[in-house]
């Protein structure tokens, strides 16, 4: 007796969330891909590439031009329905909030690879949960992510000598 296997499914065959979500959006808007590549100030073929699979992670900043053409957020065109939920529900200064906080780690995740820094998860965090605190409680710098960089910049000079001292003793 044979049993029916359930059909299985090429994970490389089921589109990312975001794909999805960026198609839906394009879509709703009457966007093609060239159009929306030319409008959020991309190579003419960006969109295209990333709907193709060329291009499976875009940087923070081709999904934040992206995003402002759609009328969205990064976290929103990025993410699930689930979250689409729980940004909803919880209002503008919860997704005001998740936007920082995307932004700092993607911001952090670009420096200590330019550095060719490898932090720990642990530390890793420590520096992202810094950093938002800073931009949180000085409402001036939470308008201006700009200056993230020379702050990441001094929080890894900082792990450094930490890191020198720890090993002197």
């Amino acid at each position: 007796m044979t049993k029916n296997k359930p059909p299985t499914t090429n994970k490389a065959q089921v589109a990312p969330h975001w794909l999805r979500n960026l198609r839906m959006l394009m879509e709703q808007r009457g966007l093609n891909p060239r159009s929306l590549s030319l409008k959020a100030g991309l190579n003419a073929t960006a969109v295209r590439d990333m709907l193709d699979g060329r291009s499976r992670f875009p940087r923070y900043d081709t999904i934040q031009a992206m995003s402002e053409v759609l009328d969205t957020t990064p976290a929103l065109l990025m993410g699930d329905a689930e979250i689409a939920l729980e940004v909803s529900a919880r209002g503008q200064g919860f997704s005001q909030d998740l936007e920082l906080l995307t932004e700092i780690i993607t911001r952090l995740q670009e420096v200590t690879e330019e550095q060719d820094r490898k932090l720990s998860p642990r530390d890793f965090a420590a520096m992202a949960a810094t950093l938002y605190r800073r931009m949180r409680e000085n409402p001036e710098q939470k308008k201006g992510t700009d200056n993230l960089r020379p702050q990441i910049l001094d929080l890894l000079d900082y792990d450094t000598l930490r890191q020198k001292r720890a090993n002197k003793r």
